[in-house]
């Protein structure tokens, strides 16, 4: 009996030793461009596009074009619509532009390719 009792008590003494407190993992943090193509061509007029994203968290939307511009250009965990708009083009020659969404360390980029 005494033999029985050491061993249930080495038992409970592991099994709490081992105990240590439990956390869920985090969820990595990722965003996706629903709308295909990621790259498209557009006429030199002025005009816009949506283009649907997924993010798991919250997320911004940049662009380093001056003739580009989304809204909105942040958003919340989820599946949303955004508008690329661009103004018209009147250089006279083609124009490459992105905008850039990123959510944590994740992002993904559209690119647009304006017409003269």
């Amino acid at each position: 009996m005494r033999n029985i009792l050491l061993i249930i008590v080495a038992a409970i003494s592991l099994a709490m030793g081992s105990c240590q407190k439990w956390e869920k993992p985090s969820t990595p943090e990722s965003i996706s461009i629903l709308t295909e193509p990621l790259e498209v061509g557009e006429p030199a007029s002025e005009g816009k596009r949506a283009v649907t994203i997924a993010a798991s968290a919250d997320w911004t939307a940049v662009s380093n074009d001056s003739w580009l511009y989304i809204t909105p250009s942040s958003g919340h965990k989820g599946i949303q619509e955004v508008v690329i708009h661009f103004s018209a083009n009147k250089t006279g020659k083609s124009r490459k532009g992105s905008i850039t969404f990123t959510c944590g360390k994740h992002s993904e980029t559209f690119r647009l390719t304006q017409n003269r």
